[in-house]
């Protein structure tokens, strides 16, 4: 989530008092006397004058909370939507996403962008927004992703950049401006938020729950859908779970939410809760603790269980704390689930669980940790604490992100004890429709999290690698080396051999196929390779199935660059005998296949700047041969389509080949059943056919290029039946 920081920026003396009262009453949420400020006409003197206003807003809140809870939990009568409808994510043109400077919305700003079309609006936080921050937000949202590994410039299309200001009545906008984003936004993913667990509810006040109040004020102007980023800090401690329905009172939430973090997001929940009796179509999402990428191990630099867990392995000691619990959810599952729970409309679901309901002892967490090269003896924390001081906190010069947190403040015992488990009683089911699978915390996970340290400086050096099975070896080398491939057809001719020849290359390979024996041959043969192979079985005619097959590529193997569209039917049929059945599955295999496979893998593609579509089309798709007219029709279109892609990525970093190969010694031939047709067109002409494996050399060939050469059609044929 956002972090946001306290300062003071006085704009060297020049700033006029009227604009510093103003500022500090709208950016901070607590009024400066002018009076004051003229009586001290120096920076010191506006500083002091401004710290003691904070302070005394501060007190004045914390000593009547109750009272100021209440009161902030009262939506404004005039925040009511009309006739407003729920609607899909995947239907947004434009979508409103705030807190994309933090570590949450940096991921949900690239989940949207690969898994929908839509427009994106940011908004970015400035205390100032008399200036032009526009560049500075821009660079701010760069800056952030650059630092995940998600970021490419090609987002820059896809993305507006408002300045603005939670804090502040219509965010800091100009009523016009606030009104026309308004009118634009169908979809707002409300993710921002002060985030501290020190800072008194007073200090968060403003943007975290003026700032959602403003959010569902301006949902209610336009019919946006809403979706609440919210926290398991509503909840107490309690490692026994609580479901969806919990709520606490507001009586009991001074005393048992502990934290001005968890007491104004649960005031925020109540806001949107009323907006939602009142007919807006809201959500509420509860992460728990959000840990790192589950395939690029990309890390919250921010994070208080990272620091302990960094630190312990560089003391080679762990904390030895009984009901100490590591409750932490890859933040991609968080984000996937988020924009596909917002996908779905037939449920009446308001608050969805997305922590972790089973967390892991972190004693078993530091045996994972030993089993990958990072062995530590436990210590008692007191102990762990003197050592790490002596050792580690007392050092000098260290840029280093993990001793810096533990600097700013040592935790407590029980505060390390403090777990609120989320029970997923209700979310789960709704997860389960879309198909999308929490990541195991495991042995897996936690190498690829130590190998994310180690490039960040934290550790000194990389963890051993425990899974021989499957398991890329660091031999090969070359443009594909490393790369990650989905095959279709893959079981089978053309389809079997270009997946050898990427293994062979050095790719992590995904074949798909319906015949999942031939799969598990073909994988057997391509073991000694050293690259990942991934079976799964697929009939590329049925969308969710190829959904689910990039999905889970993406998720064992890593984003998918290269996608060679093998799968396809050829039938010998004539015009006159009208073979129905053969003409829809040419149709259903060779075209709508195909466009299932792009719809799955081109959007990805585009939001990372890069990629291979790679088809195989036919020397048909030039010249239609009798006998093949149905057949000649579906490359045409495979053809078209692939034209078509290619004219309008242009300058998007994406290559799309059609590889066109002529008669080649496949099993296609043997699915005609028009005895006539076969009989007069399909008989051997006695020229020597292309095998598989020569055909997946000019699709290596292609796939070889330098990123900035397209091969953008290969007309391959036997050399004496030239079309």
């Amino acid at each position: 989530m956002q972090q946001e920081h306290d300062f003071f920026d006085l704009g060297g003396h020049s700033l006029a008092l009227v604009d510093l009262v103003t500022r500090f009453t709208g950016t901070y949420g607590f009024p400066v006397a002018l009076s004051r400020l003229a009586g001290n006409p120096t920076l010191k003197g506006h500083l002091e004058v401004v710290c003691d206003a904070r302070d005394g807003h501060t007190a004045s809140v914390q000593a009547d909370l109750p009272a100021v809870l209440r009161a902030d939990s009262v939506l404004p009568p005039e925040i009511k939507p009309s006739g407003a409808k729920m609607q899909r994510i995947s239907d947004a043109d434009t979508i409103l996403l705030t807190g994309t400077t933090g570590f949450l919305g940096a991921f949900l700003l690239s989940t949207i962008l690969e898994t929908t079309s839509a427009q994106v609006v940011c908004l970015v936080r400035f205390a100032d927004l008399s200036r032009d921050n526009y560049s500075a937000g821009v660079a701010r949202i760069r800056k952030n992703l650059l630092d995940l590994g998600l970021w490419n410039d090609s987002i820059l299309d896809r993305i507006e950049v408002i300045p603005s200001n939670l804090a502040r009545k219509r965010f800091g906008l100009s009523p016009e401006g606030f009104e026309d984003l308004a009118s634009r936004v169908q979809v707002i993913i409300h993710s921002a938020a002060t985030v501290n667990l020190v800072y008194p509810y007073a200090a968060m006040q403003g943007a975290n729950i003026f700032g959602t109040r403003e959010i569902l004020r301006l949902a209610c102007r336009g019919g946006a859908t809403v979706h609440h980023i919210s926290t398991n800090g509503v909840l107490p401690p309690s490692v026994e779970g609580w479901s969806e329905d919990a709520m606490l009172d507001v009586d009991e939430v001074p005393e048992k939410l502990i934290d001005g973090y968890g007491q104004t997001k649960w005031v925020a929940e109540q806001l949107v809760l009323e907006a939602a009796k009142r007919g807006l179509p809201a959500r509420i999402y509860r992460p728990g603790t959000i840990s790192g990428h589950s395939v690029s191990g990309s890390s919250n630099t921010y994070d208080l269980l990272n620091a302990l867990i960094v630190e312990s392995l560089q003391l080679g000691h762990a904390p030895d704390i009984e009901g100490w619990y590591a409750e932490m959810t890859p933040v991609d599952f968080v984000s996937k689930a988020i924009t596909s729970l917002a996908d779905l409309v037939d449920t009446d679901q308001r608050i969805f669980h997305l922590g972790d309901p089973s967390p892991v002892p972190t004693k078993d967490i530091f045996g994972i940790l030993g089993e990958l090269g990072y062995p530590t003896e436990p210590l008692g924390w007191d102990e762990w604490v003197g050592m790490w001081e002596e050792k580690r906190g007392s050092s000098k010069g260290d840029n280093i992100f993990t001793v810096d947190i533990l600097r700013r403040g040592m935790p407590t015992v029980d505060f390390l004890k403090w777990v609120t488990v989320l029970k997923d009683p209700a979310t789960e089911p709704a997860l389960a429709k879309t198909g999308l699978q929490r990541p195991k915390i495991d042995n897996k996970l936690f190498e690829t999290y130590t190998r994310h340290f180690c490039a960040r400086g934290w550790l000194p050096r990389a963890p051993r690698r425990t899974q021989t099975n499957g398991v890329a070896k660091h031999s090969k080398r070359g443009p594909l080396a490393g790369r990650v491939a989905v095959v279709t057809g893959a079981s089978s001719g053309i389809g079997a051999a270009v997946a050898t020849a990427l293994a062979r290359e050095g790719a992590h390979v995904a074949i798909a196929a319906r015949r999942t024996e031939a799969l598990e041959d073909l994988k057997n043969k391509l073991s000694s390779s050293g690259s990942r192979v991934l079976v799964q079985k697929t009939d590329v005619t049925d969308r969710k199935q190829v959904e689910s097959l990039m999905q889970t590529a993406t998720e064992k193997l890593g984003p998918v660059d290269i996608l060679v569209s093998c799968a396809g039917v050829m039938y010998y049929t004539m015009m006159a005998n009208v073979h129905m059945e053969e003409w829809e599955r040419t149709v259903d295999v060779n075209c709508k296949g195909l466009l299932h496979c792009l719809s799955s893998t081109v959007p990805s593609m585009l939001s990372r700047g890069g990629g291979h579509i790679v088809a195989i089309s036919s020397d048909a798709g030039r010249k239609v041969f009798p006998g093949l007219g149905v057949y000649s029709a579906s490359k045409f279109f495979v053809e078209a389509t692939l034209q078509s892609l290619r004219l309008e990525t242009a300058g998007s970093g994406l290559r799309v080949t059609s590889v066109q190969p002529g008669n080649t010694a496949t099993d296609l031939l043997s699915m005609s059943t028009d005895a006539e047709a076969i009989k007069k067109y399909g008989e051997p002409t006695g020229a020597k056919v292309l095998h598989p494996e020569e055909v997946a050399s000019a699709i290596i060939y292609a796939l070889r290029q330098p990123a900035h050469v397209a091969v953008n059609e290969v007309l391959i044929e036997p050399r004496d039946e030239p079309i």
